[in-house]
């Protein structure tokens, strides 16, 4: 009988519990490690499953918002908002990022699965879809309900936001400016510029960070992120700044996250922990300044701190490519604008003559392939594809004894610990015209595939021809001629002979075939091309001289506000201070 007692208790304290938070079940049950609840998102905001029922398969569902509070009495003075995408969760159970939000008593929502109404109303080709305004406000309602507290209502917010969802902070910015103390976009969109019709003046001091991959997008920290930020500094109250990952893609650290924690750092390369650290300083920064001191939303909003950026530290427009020690790239203005497309757009990407190799010879049982424009070539040594991405960015990092391959029939190499062989490709894999057809079981369910393909090309007359090898973000498509790394649309002269050209893809998309080659450049785009490459030759030549004159010391990259006039300062990036500002020029600094 005291059994029964007992159990029917139990029973009723976990139904009052569920009933409590308007749950199936309770939060507690649907936590995670490190977030001390986890909630399903209820019918009436959209939610496909609130009763947490697992799916066909049998497998349990997840929850659909994760909560974390600093403290156990569940008392915060801001939110830190956060979607979901690839490592943002994992960033923010980060323990430098934890202790931040514990020291500033924030609280973190994870919205796994949550439609916010106001990310990608614009895709291309299609009209603009009105945004919901509703369902941000409608999301922390419920929770203030769910949790009886009225904070959530009132709490300002910290927001960060990846790739697909690089939307996600700075369109809450746009519509809540109010309440945003700062926001970073990691790997994702910039702020575009112009903001759109429905965002609200942006009169608030709000401290914005972009993080961006040195070959991310074709450049696109350089292209369209710098840019953007100059125009939010010279035209908002905003105080943003640009932060560049030194060898890196679209966030594919040497050593990222992989699901089990952060592999040891690779030297040369930016180190995905340092990231997340400074990330994590940002924020400690940005809420010291900017979130009243001893307060709590727990009646009404806060009312955030103005930020006097006279005092704080401003970071050059060219510090990047300083601190790279690299050429500047292009920055345009125009009429007080600063412009994207700084070379994203070009037809071309720079000149080169080349020669045969002296006493090259042909493997044995490399294909010959005569070289045709406009076509690829439909003869190849391809290996066995590898079912996953290599670590390695083929475009950016590509190891010289990859590089420099020249294989016969049978020749093997090792990619990230597996063996691969070169074979000659099967009918069945050459493409609709050349190259390499996905199907036929080499790209996997998961479209994740890694691939190198080998052959020779022959040129019977001299001809100048134009790179075709287009990517993206997810196919990274590198062409290698005589050893020598290709870029796409770059203009080539090619004397008759032999070419050893090695191709690589690493791909994490649903491409159905791959067609790298050449097409004979138009006389325009060979003068373009020629003028282009003369112009980098010389800057690169410059820079050099400068450095070996030791006059290469003109630009300070990083310096107190005060020391810079008030109407220069607004075409620079801007930090709250010294600390940060250290931080940023050790990120940027990396051992070889």
């Amino acid at each position: 009988m005291k059994k029964s007692l007992f159990a029917a208790a139990v029973l009723l304290a976990a139904a009052c519990s569920a009933t409590a938070f308007g749950q199936a079940k309770d939060p507690k049950e649907l936590a995670e490690g490190g977030w001390q609840y986890g909630l399903m998102v209820p019918e009436k905001l959209g939610g496909k499953n609130p009763e947490a029922k697992p799916d066909a398969k049998g497998v349990a569902a997840k929850a659909e918002i994760l909560v974390w509070f600093p403290n156990e009495q569940k008392k915060f003075r801001a939110i830190m908002l956060v979607p979901n995408n690839t490592d943002l969760k994992p960033m923010a159970e980060w323990k430098a990022m934890r202790d931040v939000m514990t020291k500033h008593e924030v609280a973190i929502v994870y919205e796994r699965n949550y439609n916010t109404g106001i990310e990608h109303t614009r895709v291309q080709g299609q009209p603009p879809k009105e945004p919901n305004f509703d369902q941000v406000p409608a999301l922390l309602s419920w929770l203030s309900e769910e949790f009886k507290s009225p904070a959530f209502n009132h709490a300002p917010w910290v927001l960060t936001g990846k790739s697909s969802r690089g939307e996600f902070p700075f369109r809450h910015a746009w519509r809540w400016p109010e309440k945003t103390i700062a926001t970073v976009v990691y790997h994702g969109e910039t702020p575009t510029w112009p903001m759109h019709e429905w965002a609200k003046p942006q009169n608030e001091n709000i401290l914005h960070l972009n993080v961006n991959g040195e070959s991310e997008w074709g450049g696109t920290w350089y292209v369209h992120v710098r840019p953007s930020l100059l125009n939010y500094r010279a035209n908002t109250s905003w105080l943003p700044h640009i932060a560049v990952a030194k060898g890196v893609g679209h966030g594919d650290y040497a050593n990222g996250h992989r699901g089990g924690g952060i592999p040891p750092a690779v030297p040369g390369k930016t180190d995905n922990a340092q990231v997340w650290d400074y990330i994590s300083l940002f924020f400690d920064k940005a809420l010291t300044l900017r979130l009243p001191k001893d307060k709590y939303p727990t009646d009404g909003p806060l009312t955030l701190n103005k930020v006097d950026e006279s005092k704080g530290w401003v970071l050059d427009r060219f510090a990047v490519e300083e601190t790279f020690d690299v050429p500047h790239l292009p920055l345009k203005e125009k009429d007080g604008v600063f412009l994207t497309g700084g070379g994203d757009d070009s037809p071309v990407a720079g000149y080169k003559s080349f020669a045969p190799m002296k006493d090259f010879v042909p493997g044995e049982g490399a294909p010959v392939v005569q070289i045709e424009s406009g076509k690829s070539p439909k003869e190849w040594l391809i290996t066995d594809s590898l079912k996953f991405a290599m670590v390695a960015d083929p475009m950016v990092d590509l190891p010289d004894n990859l590089r420099t391959l020249m294989p016969k029939v049978g020749d093997k190499i090792t990619v990230d610990g597996k063996e691969l062989v070169f074979k000659p490709i099967e009918a069945k894999h050459v493409g609709s015209n050349g190259g390499i057809s996905m199907k036929g079981g080499l790209r996997p369910p998961n479209a994740k595939i890694t691939l190198f393909a080998y052959t020779v090309l022959e040129v019977k007359e001299q001809a100048t021809y134009q790179v075709g090898a287009g990517f993206t973000a997810a196919t990274r498509v590198q062409l290698i001629l005589n050893g020598e790394l290709l870029k796409h649309k770059q203009v080539v002269e090619l004397a008759p002979g032999k070419y050893p050209l090695l191709f690589v893809l690493r791909m994490e998309a649903n491409w159905g075939e791959v067609m790298p080659g050449f097409s004979l450049a138009t006389p325009e785009n060979i003068e373009l091309a020629k003028k282009q490459q003369a112009e980098t030759d010389a800057a690169v030549a410059e820079r050099a001289r400068l450095k070996a004159e030791g006059k290469l010391k003109d630009i300070v990259v990083v310096r107190p506000a005060a020391e810079v006039p008030a109407e220069e300062r607004k075409r620079m990036f801007w930090m709250p201070d010294k600390e940060l500002a250290d931080a940023w020029l050790k990120l940027h600094t990396v051992k070889k």
